[in-house]
């Protein structure tokens, strides 16, 4: 199931990413999620801040758009018009 959430829907952003992050460990508060797998993570904060990284190289972007939740793929795309960046959960 492929799920595309606006950054500003953030209980569905939070829904999703939960589910994403079951096989790992979800850390939530009122104002982020982040989802961890061993060295990889997946972080957003409610402002629209989207944080990754893995052992070999670190994703951000502060502003507009939209998370792109495939769960069979185990990826997440951060996507808006100027930026694609694919997440693999590992």
């Amino acid at each position: 199931m492929t799920s595309e959430i606006h950054l500003s829907n953030w209980a569905t952003v939070t829904t999703e990413l939960q589910k994403f992050g079951a096989s790992g460990k979800v850390t939530t508060g009122d104002d982020h999620i982040r989802v961890a797998f061993g060295g990889a993570y997946f972080e957003v904060k409610k402002e629209g801040v989207v944080r990754t990284g893995m052992p070999l190289h670190e994703f951000e972007h502060d502003g507009e758009s939209t998370l792109i939740v495939e769960h069979e793929n185990g990826s997440i795309t951060v996507k808006n018009d100027s930026i694609k960046y694919t997440f693999r959960r590992p």
